[in-house]
C-alpha cells in the first residue's frame, strides 16, 4: 500500500492541503481542527506513507459528517504536574487533543528533561509519527502509542491470536540537521491489515516467534494507550457511548536528546549509524540499499515537496468522489485531461 504508486497524478502539497481543509470543514469540522488535520495528513502523504495520508479522507469525513465523534469538543487539563499532563479529549478525533498533549510535553521535557502525556477519550489519532516528529524538531526524543481498553478490537472472538491487534506506535530520535532521523513510525503486527489468507497463516507455523513478539508488543501498546491513560475510568467509558468514534486514548513520553550527552554528539551518531547500515549490511530480498527506519520518507519527502506528491488512481477516484458528496472542486487536473 505505501510503495509508489505506478499509475499517478502529481499534485502539489500546498494544493492538497488547501482540497482537505475543505473537505473536513465541510464534514463539520471546526476551521482550526480541519486545517491542522488537513496538514498532518499531506505530511503523511510527502512522506509516502498513503495508508496515513489523504487516502483517510474520506473515512474521516464521513466519521465527522455522521457525528460518530464530537466536533466541538471541550479539550480540559485533568490533572497536570512538572513533568506529566493528562487532558480529557471529550470525543474527539485524536489529532487536534494529541498535537496539544505533545506541545505541553515539549515545554515541560525542555524545562525538567522527561515529560509524560496522556490524553482519553479520543478517536483515531492517525499515525503515531505525527507527534513524534513534532518532538523531534525540539530535539527531543519521543514515543507515542495510541490503545483501548480493555482491547484494540471491540471483540477477539473468533480472530486469530496473530491478528490480535495493530495499535499505532513510534520511536524517534534526530538525526543531524538535514539527515534522516531514526524514527520507527508504524504498528505492532507484522503483517498489515491487508494481509489475510492461507498463504499468510502458514507463517504462523514457519516464524512463530515473530508472531509470539508482535502479540506482546500489541498487548504493551494497548495497554500503555488504554488503560494507562485512563480509559477504564467512567468518564472514558461515557465519551465512548456518546461518540461511538471515540474509544481510545494516546500517550506521548518525550526526552531531551541532551539529557545525559551533547545534543550534536546524539544526533551525529544517529546519522553515522544510518551511513554505516547503508555502507556495510546486505539489503534484504530484493531490495537493492539498506535503510534504517526513517530514511525512505526522509527522500520521499525532498523529492514530493520539489516535484509534487504522486496520488495514485484509486485514491484520486475516491478524492474526487468525496468532492462531490461534499461539494468541494478539485483543484488539480491529469497531465492527460
Amino acid at each position: 500500500m505505501n510503495r509508489p504508486p505506478e499509475n499517478f497524478v502529481r499534485v502539489d502539497a500546498d494544493v492538497l492541503h488547501a482540497f482537505s481543509s475543505q473537505c473536513l470543514e465541510r464534514a463539520g469540522l471546526l476551521p482550526e481542527h480541519a486545517t491542522q488535520l488537513a496538514q498532518l495528513l499531506v505530511n503523511s502523504d510527502l512522506r509516502g506513507v498513503v495508508s496515513h495520508g489523504t487516502r483517510a479522507l474520506p473515512g474521516y469525513c464521513r466519521t465527522i459528517s455522521q457525528q460518530h465523534v464530537n466536533t466541538r469538543p471541550e479539550i480540559t487539563i485533568v490533572q497536570e504536574s512538572d513533568t506529566s499532563i493528562l487532558l480529557d479529549g471529550d470525543g474527539s478525533l485524536g489529532y487536534a487533543p494529541t498535537m496539544q498533549l505533545t506541545e505541553a510535553c515539549i515545554i515541560k521535557a525542555k524545562q525538567e528533561g522527561v515529560a509524560v502525556g496522556a490524553v482519553q477519550g479520543i478517536g483515531h489519532y492517525g499515525s503515531a509519527g505525527h507527534y513524534v516528529r513534532r518532538a523531534m524538531e525540539e530535539d527531543l526524543i519521543g514515543f507515542s502509542v495510541q490503545g483501548a481498553y480493555p482491547q484494540y478490537y471491540q471483540t477477539n472472538e473468533g480472530k486469530r491470536a496473530a491478528k490480535y491487534g495493530n495499535p499505532p506506535l513510534c520511536f524517534g530520535l534526530p538525526g543531524s540537521q538535514h539527515e534522516a532521523p531514526l524514527i520507527l513510525d508504524g504498528a505492532t503486527c507484522i503483517l498489515a491489515d491487508y494481509q489475510r489468507g492461507e498463504e499468510f497463516e502458514e507463517l504462523e507455523k514457519m516464524i512463530p516467534a515473530a508472531f509470539f513478539k508482535s502479540i506482546g508488543y500489541t498487548a504493551v501498546g494497548t495497554a500503555l494507550g488504554g488503560a494507562f491513560v485512563g480509559q477504564a475510568s467512567e468518564r472514558a467509558k461515557e465519551i465512548h457511548e456518546r461518540w461511538p468514534g471515540a474509544r481510545q486514548g494516546a500517550m506521548i513520553w518525550l526526552m531531551d536528546a541532551g539529557l545525559f550527552a551533547p545534543v550534536a554528539q546524539v544526533k551525529d551518531a544517529i546519522t553515522q549509524m544510518s551511513a554505516l547500515a547503508a555502507e556495510q549490511m546486505i539489503p534484504v530480498g530484493d531490495y537493492d540499499e539498506v535503510l534504517l527506519p526513517g530514511g525512505v520518507e526522509h527522500r520521499l519527502e525532498k523529492t514530493y515537496g520539489e516535484e509534487g506528491i504522486k496520488i495514485g488512481a484509486e485514491q484520486e477516484d475516491c478524492l474526487k468522489e468525496l468532492a462531490e458528496e461534499f461539494e468541494v472542486e478539485i483543484p488539480w487536473r491529469r497531465a492527460d485531461s
